[in-house]
């Protein structure tokens, strides 16, 4: 049973995580509305659409974030009441640098399997992985870090020319929480569905 591995509104969330990395906005459409029909909240959607910008780009984060907008102005001409979720809150580290700093090293060096991670080959990259990746989007509390790693996952098994980044997050999933075997089975998925 799907739910015993992964549970099914995440398989859903991250069906649409690959679907926005892909750029396929027509599929997006279908998937959203099957994710929301499926207990996904609108606030996780819109979080992991807005994390992914990090992965895919402005262009496709802010195409799967209009896609969703149009998705839930129809639902709701339709009469259809979405459940919206945990409501969002402004994470501390927004207006303090310092401490997205702190927390996003942290939290990179969790991903990483508890080594700190440097890359001073160019130090303006690492300053925005650590204070801006995992302090400023990590701080969002509408998906877990776990969560959050399913969804880069998701979205870099559907992109070409990344497999370093791909074979790497899907580590990294393990060390945020998930089992080896639910990344796994995340990927055989994503290739029969997607």
């Amino acid at each position: 049973m799907i739910e015993e591995i992964i549970p099914q509104r995440m398989l859903l969330l991250c069906g649409c995580a690959a679907l926005e990395a892909r750029g396929d906005l027509q599929r997006l459409d279908v998937a959203i509305r099957k994710a929301l029909d499926g207990g996904v909240s609108v606030n996780e959607l819109k979080d992991a659409f807005a994390q992914l910008y990090a992965y895919t780009g402005f262009p496709r984060s802010l195409n799967a974030l209009n896609t969703l907008e149009c998705v839930l102005s129809e639902r709701e001409t339709e009469g259809i009441a979405d459940h919206e979720g945990k409501p969002f809150q402004r994470p501390a580290a927004w207006d303090d640098a310092k401490l997205a700093l702190q927390l996003g090293t942290a939290m990179q060096t969790r991903d990483e399997g508890g080594t700190p991670w440097n890359y001073s080959f160019c130090p303006q990259a690492d300053y925005y992985m650590k204070s801006h990746l995992f302090g400023d989007i990590f701080a969002c509390d509408q998906l877990t870090p776990a969560e959050r790693e399913l969804i880069t996952v998701s979205a870099l098994s559907a992109m070409d020319g990344v497999t370093p980044q791909f074979e790497g997050h899907k580590e990294c999933a393990v060390f945020m929480g998930n089992t080896k075997e639910q990344v796994d089975y995340l990927c055989h998925w994503l290739e029969d569905n997607i």
